[in-house]
């Protein structure tokens, strides 16, 4: 669903191919201005963080495949699926058959920019196949401190945004009705004060200014919690 873009830094006089997957950082060169590597600290201010693993989308060439990745990610937190990586949960995703991605993923997570594809599975299949595995639940429509307070409960959530947080969003209507083409999957696991934390498949685990968030999450209101 996200496309990526290999990036070229220049450091003095050495010129590096900058593509690094941890999980303490951004990956290098995929920075979104509003985005942090290290937690901002507010004044008495109270955090919640679950610290999810980051699992890359990128490594397995699954450029689409951030809702997976962002499921994975949080099952993982849970100590749900340790043994799975991307790969093989890529391969038990439910696809779905009349190009609606309410009813399982539409198009390829491999494939980019398929015609009048949405690419994406959305919450209401996501969360039918999460419960296959773990109690999930579809939390489509549920505003942003209803997300804060299941991430209180210990539960992350996979989140719908619009790409780059602080993108338009581009809409696109198709024979099953309209969706966001410039989207992107991400788990969210931890807040604070005037920000979120975010385990992104595309750029590795950050913090985010909460008002990027919640306008790019508001668009649509699409989650799966995972309790």
């Amino acid at each position: 669903m996200f496309k990526y873009k290999k990036t070229i830094i220049s450091m003095g006089f050495l010129v590096t191919l900058a593509i690094f997957y941890t999980a303490s950082m951004i990956v290098s060169g995929n920075k979104i201005p509003g985005t942090y590597i290290d937690r901002p600290i507010e004044q008495n201010a109270k955090v919640v963080e679950l610290n999810a693993p980051y699992i890359s989308q990128q490594s397995d060439r699954a450029w689409n495949g951030c809702e997976a990745a962002s499921l994975l990610e949080g099952f993982h937190e849970k100590g749900i699926l340790l043994n799975m990586n991307l790969s093989s949960f890529l391969k038990q995703m439910p696809y779905s058959k009349d190009e609606n991605p309410n009813n399982g993923y539409a198009g390829s997570p491999y494939v980019e920019n398929q015609n009048n594809m949405p690419q994406s599975i959305y919450p209401k299949a996501l969360s039918n196949w999460g419960n296959l595995y773990h109690h999930v639940s579809d939390m489509t429509g549920a505003t942003t401190n209803d997300l804060r307070e299941q991430v209180k409960k210990g539960n992350p959530v996979v989140t719908y945004i619009v790409s780059h947080y602080n993108e338009t969003p581009e809409y696109q209507h198709y024979k099953w009705g309209s969706g966001i083409v410039n989207s992107h999957v991400v788990l969210m696991d931890g807040y604070e004060r005037g920000y979120y934390h975010i385990s992104d498949p595309n750029r590795g685990k950050y913090w985010v200014k909460a008002h990027l968030f919640e306008k790019a999450y508001n668009y649509k209101r699409y989650a799966v919690a995972i309790q």
